[in-house]
C-alpha cells in the first residue's frame, strides 16, 4: 500500500494553481481550493473592515480542519 501523500500548490496570485491542481494531484485525490472555500465564506459575511481577514482565517482553519481529517483516515490531500 502507498503511504498517503500531502501535495502542496503555492505560487503568486493569478498563476494558475486552480487551472493546473487537478492535473498535477494524482489521480482520485480531491483538491482543496483554498480561493474557492474563502470567496464563499466572504460573500457570506457582513461587509465590515474584518470580512478580509474574517474570511481568510475561516478558509485556512477549513483548510487544516481537512488536512487534519486525512492525516487521521490515512489518505492523500493535495
Amino acid at each position: 500500500m502507498l503511504k498517503p501523500q500531502l501535495l502542496v500548490i503555492a505560487a503568486c496570485n493569478g498563476s494558475g494553481k486552480s487551472s493546473y491542481s487537478k492535473i498535477l494531484s494524482p489521480d482520485g485525490i480531491d483538491v482543496f481550493e483554498y480561493d474557492k472555500y474563502y470567496l464563499k465564506i466572504h460573500s457570506g459575511l457582513i461587509p465590515t473592515e474584518f470580512q478580509d481577514q474574517m474570511a481568510h482565517t475561516m478558509a485556512f482553519e477549513k483548510l487544516v480542519n481537512q488536512i487534519e481529517l486525512a492525516i487521521v483516515l490515512d489518505q492523500s490531500f493535495s
